[in-house]
Protein backbone atom coordinates (compact mmCIF):
# COMPACT_ATOMS: atom_id res chain seq x y z
CA UNK A 1 0.00 0.00 0.00
CA UNK A 2 1.40 3.36 -0.84
CA UNK A 3 0.08 7.10 0.20
CA UNK A 4 -1.83 8.23 -3.07
CA UNK A 5 -2.34 12.40 -2.82
CA UNK A 6 -5.05 14.24 -4.80
CA UNK A 7 -5.48 18.17 -4.63
CA UNK A 8 -8.08 20.07 -6.65
CA UNK A 9 -7.55 23.37 -8.06
CA UNK A 10 -8.44 26.21 -5.87
CA UNK A 11 -12.19 26.99 -6.72
CA UNK A 12 -13.88 30.29 -6.23
CA UNK A 13 -16.85 30.43 -3.98
CA UNK A 14 -19.21 33.52 -3.70
CA UNK A 15 -20.30 33.38 -0.32
CA UNK A 16 -18.70 34.42 3.11
CA UNK A 17 -16.63 32.26 4.45
CA UNK A 18 -18.64 31.07 7.84
CA UNK A 19 -21.80 30.35 5.20
CA UNK A 20 -19.99 28.18 3.39
CA UNK A 21 -18.68 26.41 6.32
CA UNK A 22 -21.74 25.87 8.24
CA UNK A 23 -23.22 24.00 5.43
CA UNK A 24 -20.80 21.57 4.89
CA UNK A 25 -19.46 21.26 8.34
CA UNK A 26 -22.76 19.11 9.04
CA UNK A 27 -24.37 16.48 6.76
CA UNK A 28 -27.68 17.05 8.21
CA UNK A 29 -27.69 20.75 6.72
CA UNK A 30 -26.25 18.15 3.20
CA UNK A 31 -29.10 15.95 3.46
CA UNK A 32 -31.45 18.92 3.63
CA UNK A 33 -30.04 20.13 0.88
CA UNK A 34 -29.96 17.12 -1.69
CA UNK A 35 -33.67 16.42 -0.58
CA UNK A 36 -34.24 19.90 -1.48
CA UNK A 37 -32.75 19.18 -4.64
CA UNK A 38 -34.66 16.23 -5.66
CA UNK A 39 -37.78 17.93 -4.39
CA UNK A 40 -37.25 20.65 -7.47
CA UNK A 41 -36.21 18.22 -9.93
CA UNK A 42 -32.60 18.32 -9.59
CA UNK A 43 -31.32 18.16 -13.56
CA UNK A 44 -30.03 14.44 -14.40
CA UNK A 45 -27.11 13.74 -16.78
CA UNK A 46 -26.46 10.31 -18.22
CA UNK A 47 -23.09 10.05 -15.85
CA UNK A 48 -25.07 11.05 -12.70
CA UNK A 49 -27.63 8.63 -13.56
CA UNK A 50 -25.47 6.00 -13.79
CA UNK A 51 -24.44 6.89 -10.12
CA UNK A 52 -27.17 6.87 -8.97
CA UNK A 53 -27.90 3.17 -10.49
CA UNK A 54 -26.00 2.01 -8.32
CA UNK A 55 -27.26 3.88 -4.91
CA UNK A 56 -29.75 1.96 -2.75
CA UNK A 57 -29.92 4.31 0.41
CA UNK A 58 -28.37 7.14 1.76
CA UNK A 59 -28.55 8.50 4.86
CA UNK A 60 -27.55 11.70 6.91
CA UNK A 61 -26.51 12.72 10.49
CA UNK A 62 -24.30 15.29 11.61
CA UNK A 63 -21.37 13.60 11.53
CA UNK A 64 -21.61 10.80 8.95
CA UNK A 65 -23.47 9.97 5.78
CA UNK A 66 -24.21 6.38 4.99
CA UNK A 67 -24.20 4.91 1.48
CA UNK A 68 -25.84 1.69 0.41
CA UNK A 69 -24.21 0.90 -2.76
CA UNK A 70 -25.57 -2.23 -4.57
CA UNK A 71 -23.19 -5.37 -4.67
CA UNK A 72 -20.62 -3.30 -2.14
CA UNK A 73 -22.82 -2.58 0.85
CA UNK A 74 -22.49 0.10 3.37
CA UNK A 75 -20.09 2.80 2.87
CA UNK A 76 -19.67 5.67 5.77
CA UNK A 77 -18.17 9.20 5.44
CA UNK A 78 -17.71 10.61 8.72
CA UNK A 79 -16.72 14.10 9.71
CA UNK A 80 -13.32 13.30 11.82
CA UNK A 81 -12.29 16.81 12.56
CA UNK A 82 -13.37 20.25 12.04
CA UNK A 83 -11.26 23.71 12.24
CA UNK A 84 -14.10 26.78 12.46
CA UNK A 85 -14.03 28.07 9.72
CA UNK A 86 -11.27 26.78 7.42
CA UNK A 87 -10.94 22.92 7.88
CA UNK A 88 -13.23 20.34 7.14
CA UNK A 89 -11.85 16.64 7.26
CA UNK A 90 -13.22 13.84 6.44
CA UNK A 91 -12.79 9.78 6.52
CA UNK A 92 -14.29 7.13 5.07
CA UNK A 93 -14.95 3.11 6.24
CA UNK A 94 -17.48 0.37 6.19
CA UNK A 95 -16.74 -1.80 2.91
CA UNK A 96 -14.31 -0.17 1.46
CA UNK A 97 -10.79 -1.66 0.76
CA UNK A 98 -8.84 1.19 1.41
CA UNK A 99 -8.75 3.95 4.26
CA UNK A 100 -9.08 7.99 2.85
CA UNK A 101 -9.24 11.17 3.99
CA UNK A 102 -10.82 14.36 2.66
CA UNK A 103 -9.73 18.08 3.82
CA UNK A 104 -12.32 20.69 2.80
CA UNK A 105 -10.12 23.73 3.30
CA UNK A 106 -11.40 27.13 2.97
CA UNK A 107 -9.88 30.40 2.77
CA UNK A 108 -11.71 34.14 3.15
CA UNK A 109 -10.07 35.99 0.55
CA UNK A 110 -13.02 38.99 0.83
CA UNK A 111 -16.17 38.85 2.35
CA UNK A 112 -18.32 37.52 -0.14
CA UNK A 113 -15.10 35.78 -2.04
CA UNK A 114 -14.35 32.26 -0.09
CA UNK A 115 -11.75 30.31 -1.60
CA UNK A 116 -11.77 26.09 -1.42
CA UNK A 117 -9.35 23.31 -2.35
CA UNK A 118 -10.20 19.55 -1.42
CA UNK A 119 -7.25 17.04 -1.13
CA UNK A 120 -7.79 12.83 -1.00
CA UNK A 121 -5.26 11.08 0.25
CA UNK A 122 -5.90 6.91 0.79
CA UNK A 123 -4.14 4.10 1.38
CA UNK A 124 -3.86 2.89 -2.33
CA UNK A 125 -2.15 -0.53 -3.58
CA UNK A 126 -0.71 -0.58 -6.88
CA UNK A 127 -3.47 -2.01 -8.78
CA UNK A 128 -5.96 0.35 -6.93
CA UNK A 129 -3.52 3.41 -7.74
CA UNK A 130 -3.51 2.42 -11.40
CA UNK A 131 -7.17 2.15 -11.90
CA UNK A 132 -8.69 4.92 -9.36
CA UNK A 133 -5.98 7.59 -9.73
CA UNK A 134 -7.34 9.17 -13.10
CA UNK A 135 -11.12 9.04 -11.61
CA UNK A 136 -10.35 10.25 -8.31
CA UNK A 137 -8.12 13.13 -10.17
CA UNK A 138 -11.62 13.88 -12.26
CA UNK A 139 -13.95 13.55 -9.02
CA UNK A 140 -11.94 16.10 -6.70
CA UNK A 141 -12.14 18.69 -9.21
CA UNK A 142 -15.84 17.69 -10.03
CA UNK A 143 -16.84 17.53 -6.42
CA UNK A 144 -15.10 20.84 -5.90
CA UNK A 145 -16.70 22.59 -8.67
CA UNK A 146 -20.23 21.29 -7.80
CA UNK A 147 -19.39 22.91 -4.57
CA UNK A 148 -18.75 26.34 -5.83
CA UNK A 149 -22.51 25.81 -7.35
CA UNK A 150 -24.64 25.94 -3.94
CA UNK A 151 -25.85 29.38 -2.70
CA UNK A 152 -24.78 28.95 0.67
CA UNK A 153 -25.45 32.37 1.45
CA UNK A 154 -29.46 31.79 1.10
CA UNK A 155 -29.19 28.40 2.52
CA UNK A 156 -27.59 29.49 5.92
CA UNK A 157 -30.23 32.38 6.20
CA UNK A 158 -33.18 30.03 5.21
CA UNK A 159 -31.72 27.90 8.53
CA UNK A 160 -30.79 24.65 6.41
Amino acid sequence: MSATKIASEVYKIDSPIRDVYKILSDFNRIGKLVEMAKQMGMPQNAQLEKISEKIEDVSFVEDACHITVKGLGDVVVNIVEREEPKLIKLGGGGVLPFEFNIWIQLLENAPYDTRMKITFQGELNMVMKMFLKGKLDKGINQMAEGLTKIPYSLLANMNI
